[in-house]
């Protein structure tokens, strides 16, 4: 009995500590920034279109990517430009601040291939269930995630409807990190709609508590990289236009058809997840760089391919049906019954199916490369060359420049020595 008084009062003298404010993290303390480091700041900062907080957290992100973060920043800068003008303008059609653009910076650093420990995908950083909530496409052949457009214009209605409901972009910016639910709880608890003093206390977690001035503070230095110390040239905006090929076309023969590097077309069709077109449809829509659409076609018909049918297995999960299985590999359920000599529709948790789908691999071309004419010129490869940018240099394709050099690859060390018909 005196035991549980002396706990009764232990309790009672803890109560008003356990309730108050936590200040534990270190980028929570409400420390004032100094005149003159306010000053640096604020004379840095570009005119934006969300509301700028200028705190010890903003500022330790700004120092953060400047230094320790310093190379990885630098990426992210150099990839914005692939991406940024797109972003922005879809935000305009949507009403949106620009400026939220940055929020992908955050995500992904601008890369559509950037996977999470949780599963999300893409620049966007989306869940498989907000994705599918806002009509991006998931299955074994694809992922809308990894699309930077499409994705683009999932987050501007899933943005647009968390402003709708908090009316704060730093709130909305927050609860797109830890979910609406979240969101709602903690300010139903803690009685503000102020995000900063949110943060002063424990419920949020350390990750949504540093989204939003991490965001400013890339959004800062993003906007005027020089005053930061960046000498950084952004990758080039993709410019592509889109043809319709095949399905089951690997990406490799669109490659060699608009004498592009593979990686290339790979960045603009990042969707897809297996390196080629879903061979469950009569056609897919395919991006190629602008202005070699029809050169592609056209090449693409002199590329001889041998089908055969792809060995793939499925082993059949707890609350999985022939339905969903079917739709997920995008074959009918009478095919997937056939092929797997079933006649009901009841599966065991276990059972391997076979999935039958028909693709294609390249054989060869027999397109020939243009015949050389006008004057030659020899170019000596240089450190970070490779054929892409050389072929892309002078404006010849890559097909041809590789069959003017006798190159079956696509490796070429620096010193080595070129043929080049820019006239042909």
């Amino acid at each position: 009995m005196r035991g549980l008084l002396v706990l009764f009062l232990c309790l009672c003298w803890l109560a008003p500590v356990l309730g108050a404010p936590q200040n534990t993290d270190p980028f929570d303390r409400d420390e004032n920034i100094t005149e003159e480091r306010l000053q640096l700041i604020e004379d840095d900062i570009p005119p934006s279109d969300i509301p700028i907080t200028l705190n010890e957290k903003v500022e330790y992100f700004i120092r953060y990517f400047t230094t320790t973060k310093r190379e990885v920043f630098a990426r992210w800068l150099a990839r914005s430009g692939r991406y940024l003008p797109m972003i922005k303008e879809i935000f305009r059609e949507y009403g949106l601040p620009e400026d939220l653009a940055y929020l992908a910076m955050i995500e992904s650093g601008f890369n559509p291939f950037a996977y999470s420990r949780a599963g999300a995908c893409g620049i966007w950083q989306f869940i498989r269930s907000t994705a599918r909530r806002y009509g991006l496409k998931i299955n074994y052949w694809v992922d809308e995630r990894r699309d930077p457009e499409k994705a683009t214009h999932a987050a501007a209605k899933y943005l647009s409807e968390l402003y709708q409901e908090f009316e704060c972009w730093h709130l909305a910016s927050a609860s797109y990190n830890a979910g609406e639910a979240k969101l709602r709880r903690a300010i139903r608890r803690y009685g503000t709609r102020d995000f900063w003093k949110l943060c002063r206390y424990r419920y949020l977690k350390r990750e949504t508590k540093n989204y939003v001035p991490k965001m400013i503070a890339a959004m800062i230095i993003a906007k005027n990289p020089e005053k930061f110390g960046f000498d950084v040239e952004p990758y080039p905006p993709l410019d592509y236009e889109i043809i319709e090929v095949p399905g089951g076309t690997d990406l490799r023969a669109v490659a060699l058809a608009s004498g592009t590097d593979y990686d290339l077309i790979r960045l603009l069709n990042a969707e897809l997840r297996r390196g080629k077109t879903p061979p469950t449809v009569a056609s897919y829509p395919v991006k190629v760089p602008f202005g070699r659409g029809e050169e592609t076609l056209a090449a693409l018909r002199n590329i001889r391919f041998v089908y055969y049918r792809q060995n793939l297995r499925h082993r059949v999960h707890r609350g999985e049906s022939l339905y969903k299985i079917a739709s997920y590999y995008g074959v009918s359920v009478r095919a997937l019954k056939r092929a797997n000599h079933l006649r009901g529709h009841k599966l065991r948790v276990g059972q391997v199916l076979r999935i039958p789908v028909r693709t294609q691999a390249v054989l060869y071309v027999s397109a020939k490369p243009v015949s050389p004419r006008g004057q030659a010129m020899v170019y000596q490869v240089k450190p970070g060359d490779s054929l892409w940018k050389i072929a892309r240099k002078f404006g010849v394709r890559l097909y041809d420049l590789k069959a003017w050099n006798n190159l079956r690859g696509n490796l070429i060390k620096p010193g080595l020595k070129l043929l080049i018909w820019p006239e042909a």
